[in-house]
């Protein structure tokens, strides 16, 4: 960001919603809240030095996360919160995911990619499973929202989002 300031604390997030007929891929981690576990989408921070793109972060988060391979197919939401000095901005994609394999991590394989990071299951749920998960036992508002969102079938283009190469 040009005239950027050491107040500004802009972090973009990437999550995205995979699905295999009709069922929704969810990893159960635990939340630094509460140290407890909890039911989230997959996602993690925008790497321009790693991503060309937000598509490559979907894709680089799902292998680092599920070990899934995914094809993203349309934009679900954009959600944007501003708490403690800081801005997050988190695109959540739709995706679909390709063949049928996926599986959590050894812990230090997890590790390598965030110290913290402790996820204890990655399971697929039909809509019916996913509607009678109550909202605390979803790590975060806006993996509720976005929840919400997918069951009822909200989604954008995938070509809403467009990179551009100068001002």
């Amino acid at each position: 960001m040009e005239n950027r300031t050491k107040k500004d604390n802009i972090v973009v997030k990437v999550g995205v919603l995979i699905q295999k007929n009709k069922k929704l891929l969810l990893i159960k981690e635990r939340g630094w809240m509460d140290n407890s576990y909890h039911w989230n989408i997959i996602k993690g921070t925008f790497e321009p030095e790693k991503d060309k793109d937000f598509i490559e972060t979907a894709k680089r988060e799902s292998r680092e996360e599920a070990n899934a391979s995914i094809n993203v197919v349309g934009l679900l939401n954009i959600l944007y919160l501003r708490k403690n000095k800081r801005s997050f901005i988190q695109f959540n994609f739709v995706a679909n995911l390709i063949g049928s394999k996926f599986h959590i991590s050894q812990r230090h394989k997890q590790r390598k990619f965030r110290k913290d990071e402790d996820i204890a299951e990655v399971k697929m749920f039909t809509k019916k499973e996913v509607k009678n998960i109550r909202k605390g036992d979803f790590i975060g508002e806006r993996t509720y929202i976005t929840i919400k969102d997918w069951l009822k079938n909200k989604k954008s283009q995938r070509g809403l989002i467009k990179k551009v190469r100068t001002y």
